[in-house]
């Protein structure tokens, strides 16, 4: 059956915040306000139940399961405490492309690649609003984290690959779908270690003491609503992600972004970071959000048919190609947001489609049967069903074959692939909050900044709540490196009571 895909026109007010992003307007303020620093009996009235541990992990996805495996591997004891009642967060629901260096893959595609490059492009990507620092410790050990989730038994394709928005072939995908993997190693690895992860566990306060200023662990409420305490004696993680699925705070940050559909996972609500901020921590970059392609409204299940940038094809409502299509996440949101002819399209092939996780293809053969992807036989009767120009389609599509064919620099940045074998897809591009790019202010060593810039002591932080590090834009594939990357540190730091030294095998060359 062939169906039509309606026109919708994207808000004023959010084209209005993706221009702010892309320099056209000033940016909000950094954000520093510290509160009282209540006693436990203060606050609670009681002294709770008490759990002693070395280091508290707050948030139990890819960020937080990479700290609390880090500081066990120290040698340290570790409780991680998960507000839902299961773990993973958005590392489970993720695309699962780890971004680093790796010229044992690469060079076997032809692709040149190295921390320097990654470093340059994160920065560039970033637009002032990230940390050199910070993203140099990030891109230098990227390389040995991808080797450290390997040998903790997660496997990914011999090939490197290139999501929206990644701008460079340097995308490591797992085996098993999604996020998946990580979770699952990085948690058995934890309970085979010692470690200890609590879920339904919602972290209420965090505590700091007044005369020290060192941070001391956190007061959590439990499965039954009871309040509790765990004592950190060495360091604090916090790894409770960003708040992409907190339309409040959306409004009250980054107002553009508030109506659009969230790919989130739920407990992606901020309540952890402005707890910090009220203990003194600084954030920043809170207006900065990030959009990609997802599903409609109250649609349980996402159609991404450009999983694979290099073998897709983004276009305008008559069905040409849009300018700078392999560039950042930010500038590909603008040009969907613009696109003539009232929408943007993604068109890719068969060969595209099955060589997507199975949970990616679930997904993109239900929407057929709810109208949110078609494929035909021929590029032209999927323009048709699509409500575009057949012979604009087809020209995009020639086009991106013969550069393919060519070898031009754009198809290096992303590695394309021909898109030839039928039956051809398409689907309505949808804008969904993907991420949120503010949150605490870290250093080098991922530990949490006060509002003279720094260190507070005992308080580290990795994962989708800092806000120094991808700045403006998050290059496809960086979010997972980060976190995981990052995490690493964050909780090999905490277990030393401090600082670490950034290893050799990890420095730049």
């Amino acid at each position: 059956m062939t169906v039509k895909m309606k026109t919708k026109v994207m808000p004023n007010t959010l084209r209005r915040h993706v221009l702010m992003l892309s320099g056209a307007y000033a940016f909000a303020p950094e954000l520093a306000s510290a509160g009282p620093l209540e006693t436990v009996a203060q606050w609670l009235g009681f002294e709770p139940e008490t759990e002693v541990t070395d280091v508290l992990v707050v948030g139990a996805g890819g960020a937080g399961l990479a700290a609390g495996l880090s500081a066990l591997e120290a040698g340290v004891e570790v409780v991680i405490l998960e507000k839902q009642a299961a773990i993973g967060g958005n590392t489970l629901i993720a695309s699962g492309l780890f971004n680093a260096a790796d010229p044992q893959r690469q060079q076997a595609m032809g692709v040149r690649d190295s921390i320097d490059w990654h470093f340059e492009q994160t920065m560039a990507s970033g637009a002032g609003r990230n940390d050199a620092e910070v993203v140099r410790r990030f891109t230098a050990e990227a390389p040995a984290t991808l080797r450290w989730l390997e040998r903790h038994g997660i496997r990914f394709l011999p090939e490197t690959v290139t999501t929206w928005g990644a701008e460079w072939p340097r995308g490591h995908k797992p085996l098993l779908p999604r996020g998946s993997s990580y979770v699952r190693m990085l948690s058995e690895a934890i309970f085979a270690s010692g470690g200890k992860i609590m879920t339904n566990a919602k972290v209420e306060r965090i505590l700091r003491d007044e005369a020290s200023g060192r941070v001391t662990g956190a007061i959590f409420t439990d499965e039954q609503g009871r309040a509790r305490r765990v004592v950190a004696r060495r360091g604090v993680v916090l790894a409770a992600g960003g708040y992409g699925a907190n339309p409040e705070l959306l409004r009250r940050f980054a107002p553009g972004f508030a109506e659009l559909p969230s790919d989130n996972a739920p407990g992606s609500t901020g309540e952890v970071m402005l707890e910090a901020r009220r203990i003194g921590a600084r954030l920043t970059n809170l207006e900065c959000v990030q959009t990609v392609p997802g599903a409609k409204r109250n649609r349980n299940f996402q159609v991404r048919l450009d999983l694979d940038a290099g073998r897709s094809v983004l276009v305008d409502g008559f069905g040409r190609a849009l300018k700078d299509a392999a560039g950042s996440r930010l500038s590909l949101s603008a040009a969907i947001l613009s696109a003539p002819g009232g929408g943007a399209f993604v068109v890719t092939d068969d060969s595209a489609v099955e060589s997507y996780d199975r949970v990616s293809r679930k997904a993109i053969y239900r929407g057929l049967e709810t109208g949110d992807a078609v494929r035909a036989a021929t590029p032209e009767m999927l323009a048709r069903a699509l409500g575009l120009d057949p012979l604009k389609l087809r020209a995009s599509l020639d086009a991106h074959n013969d550069m393919t064919r060519s070898k031009t620099a754009s198809c290096a940045r992303v590695a394309c692939k021909p898109i030839v074998t039928p039956p051809f897809w398409g689907s309505r591009v949808v804008l969904n909050v993907h991420s949120t790019l503010g949150g605490v202010t870290i250093d080098a060593e991922g530990a949490v900044l006060d509002a003279e810039g720094r260190p507070i002591p005992g308080l580290f932080a990795a994962g989708e709540i800092v806000g120094n590090l991808h700045g403006a834009n998050r290059i496809g594939g960086n979010g997972l490196s980060a976190a995981l990357t990052m995490g690493r540190v964050a909780g090999r730091c905490a277990a030393s009571g401090g600082r670490t030294a950034m290893p050799e095998s990890s420095r730049a060359p």
